[in-house]
């Protein structure tokens, strides 16, 4: 499996307030669940339901506590996806894709990649193709064993 990671980070000098941090992630569909972190399900109204992606908090533990929202602050949060994902890999990463932008949006943050170097153009066209890559591994790998 491989792991791709969106960071979205505060800007320089400033922090992400808690309130403001559950506000836009309840608003984008995704619920607190599993290790204290967030999830975007398959099914938004079931919670139960396999996690497309999660998000946690960008500063160790990397939890959130829904209950100390209103004192919290944070640096940022990172969006993971897991692949294989449990619906298309491009879709599940576009997805995040989409959620991080909308956090970015809302508390005025900045898109960085897994090594926290800000996320350009090429570097989402960079993702898109370690997924294709990440395909043809697979492909390989099942038509190598029949």
């Amino acid at each position: 499996s491989e792991v791709l990671v969106v960071n979205v980070m505060s800007r320089e000098g400033e922090l992400f307030r808690g309130v403001d941090l559950l506000q836009v992630m309840v608003t984008a569909g995704l619920k607190h669940g599993d290790m204290n972190i967030f999830h975007k399900h398959v099914d938004s109204n079931d919670p139960g339901s396999p996690a497309v992606f999660s998000v946690a908090n960008i500063l160790n533990p990397g939890t959130f506590d829904v209950d100390a929202m209103g004192d919290f602050t944070t640096r940022g949060v990172s969006l993971f996806l897991a692949m294989p994902a449990v619906i298309s890999n491009r879709d599940a990463f576009e997805d995040m894709l989409r959620t991080a932008q909308q956090i970015r949006a809302a508390l005025d943050g900045e898109l960085r990649d897994d090594h926290r170097n800000v996320m350009t153009a090429q570097t989402i066209e960079h993702y898109r193709q370690r997924i294709h890559d990440y395909e043809l591994r697979k492909l390989k790998a099942a038509q190598a064993r029949s």
